[in-house]
């Protein structure tokens, strides 16, 4: 009886327990920006997508869609204003993973513009009168994860998230 009973509730339970499906040949895997970051990081000289490779890789996958493909990660806002071009702040990331890549740090005292290219700004942001800095990689890596949650399909972008492992220093990448 007792068997019957805990087969029952495995077979409840197995609809959850499935595993993903076998990719089939269409389909490709979405371009990600942090990835795509991530790689500069840990090999600079490395076989890496130039920006403008990112960029039409983006473009490419998916048509420029993410539906599902997220992390969870706090806190992140996609603001409804001050879009920039996706090429021009890819640039300006890829600027920030480079010079990190030296040891440079991002500082920042209430405000800070560490990257103007084309349309895009890449800003750092921090409470009133506190200081805070982290290495400009930290702030590619958040600079990416923006660029995979908040890039419309029209190619604009524009969002804020915390460095990462730096909850005080605030990314923001806008017009």
């Amino acid at each position: 009886m007792i068997f019957t009973e805990l087969f029952l509730a495995s077979l409840a339970l197995a609809p959850a327990l499935a595993l993903p499906a076998a990719p089939t040949e269409g389909d490709s895997e979405v371009f990600s920006f942090g990835k795509w970051i991530d790689g500069i990081i840990a090999n600079p000289d490395g076989n890496n997508l130039t920006p403008d490779e990112a960029v039409a890789a983006w473009s490419a996958s998916s048509n420029g869609t993410r539906a599902g493909a997220l992390e969870k990660r706090a806190p992140l806002v996609c603001t409804g204003y001050s879009f920039c071009k996706v090429a021009d702040a890819v640039w300006c990331i890829n600027y920030l993973a480079t010079i990190g890549g030296q040891g440079q740090r991002c500082e920042v005292t209430t405000a800070a513009n560490w990257c103007g290219h084309g349309s895009a700004r890449l800003n750092g942001l921090t409470a009133v009168g506190a200081s805070t800095s982290s290495n400009c990689n930290d702030v590619a890596r958040a600079g990416g994860y923006i660029m995979d949650a908040c890039t419309r399909s029209d190619g604009l972008v524009s969002g804020t998230a915390p460095a990462y492992g730096n909850g005080n220093l605030i990314v923001e990448i806008r017009n």
